[in-house]
């Protein structure tokens, strides 16, 4: 699960929009202390290959504040 929070609900909205668009689970867009917030988990997989250095780019592209990545555990 991937959770990405900045200061701009655009940029938020646009990283939702990308992975949603790649098979991801989005959750709905909240705000938490003066911050949007919003997660992503990967449907039907644990982890893709180069699936940390193609969001990695996607966070460095927008310059989201802050990504966190948690492994999940079935």
């Amino acid at each position: 699960m991937h959770t990405f929070r900045s200061v701009e609900r655009e940029k938020i909205e646009i990283i939702a929009g990308l992975l949603q668009q790649a098979g991801y689970r989005i959750s709905r867009i909240r705000a938490i202390d003066c911050q949007f917030m919003v997660t992503a988990r990967l449907e039907g997989q644990t982890q893709m290959e180069g699936e940390h250095d193609r969001i990695k780019g996607i966070v460095q592209h927008f310059a989201i504040e802050e990504w966190t990545m948690n492994e999940e555990s079935s």
